[in-house]
């Protein structure tokens, strides 16, 4: 209405329609600030809400693959985060026979109680075993001993022995260390206590070891002939190289000098 009535006044005086020219033109700038602001507005309230909108879960985000990638008309159930699997740790097996022999290795009292041996592995050997047949078998062995319950615990340097062949079942060695020895393999390292009642009894050995005494052996077992070439090997390793060469020289020379003497030689 103030635009028509500046336009009919505008009509009879020229200052007027000038005035009405001035007007229209602030007129349509404030509407056009008026739009673009609304315009702007609008982007700036669409853009801020998008921007502090919260993210999605990654529940949510489950369900509506799951609502997306299901038939319609099937209930849609929320996938529930499954627990982490635990894998069960494999239990150690323990040799039982192991145990109690180094349980009566450790209880071994040098008492008159005791009448029996105990045995400890400190290696296992591999190969032929000690005992594996019911015949005699000739073992290789190195040990060495010592007194148990006595003041006197160093080593017997009569029983340092780094080398002895010897048949089994023949009574060559001690009943206890012999009993010790079964099970043992080629290669093999053990400690063996054996009474007095397995070993020297109630009498002086030499006069080292005294009567009622106990015993530890620190035994290796070196080889276990299987052939009668093994046997030969073995006793003549222990009896010495060097020295069967000399005994064969010297009974050569017996065999010999009789016919040297005949056509006088000697």
């Amino acid at each position: 209405n103030l635009i028509f009535n500046f336009y009919l006044l505008s009509q009879h005086n020229p200052r007027h329609h000038f005035a009405l020219l001035q007007y229209q033109d602030r007129t349509l700038s404030f509407f056009n600030m008026v739009q673009t602001t609304s315009a702007l507005s609008i982007f700036l309230i669409a853009t801020g809400a998008t921007a502090f909108a919260p993210l999605p879960s990654s529940h949510s985000i489950n369900s509506r693959k799951a609502t997306s990638s299901s038939p319609a008309g099937t209930a849609i159930r929320p996938i529930q985060p499954t627990a982490p699997q635990l894998s069960a740790s494999p239990l150690e097996v323990v040799d039982e026979t192991t145990s109690a022999s180094d349980d009566a290795f450790a209880n071994y009292q040098a008492t008159e109680e005791q009448t029996t041996i105990a045995i400890k592995d400190l290696v296992i050997g591999s190969g032929y075993t000690v005992g594996e047949t019911s015949e005699s078998q000739l073992l290789q062995v190195k040990y060495s001993a010592r007194l148990l319950g006595s003041k006197f615990t160093a080593k017997i340097r009569e029983f340092d022995i780094p080398n002895m062949v010897f048949p089994t079942k023949q009574s060559r060695i001690l009943p206890g260390l012999e009993e010790g020895l079964q099970g043992m393999k080629v290669g093999g390292k053990r400690l063996v206590k054996v009474p007095p009642n397995k070993g020297y009894g109630d009498s002086w050995y030499r006069g080292v070891v005294a009567p009622n005494s106990h015993l530890e052996f620190d035994v290796e077992l070196k080889n276990i002939a299987q052939t009668p070439g093994e046997e030969f090997m073995m006793k003549l390793e222990q009896f010495g190289v060097e020295r069967a060469v000399g005994a064969a020289a010297c009974l050569a020379y017996l065999a010999v000098s009789p016919m040297l003497e005949k056509s006088g030689i000697l």
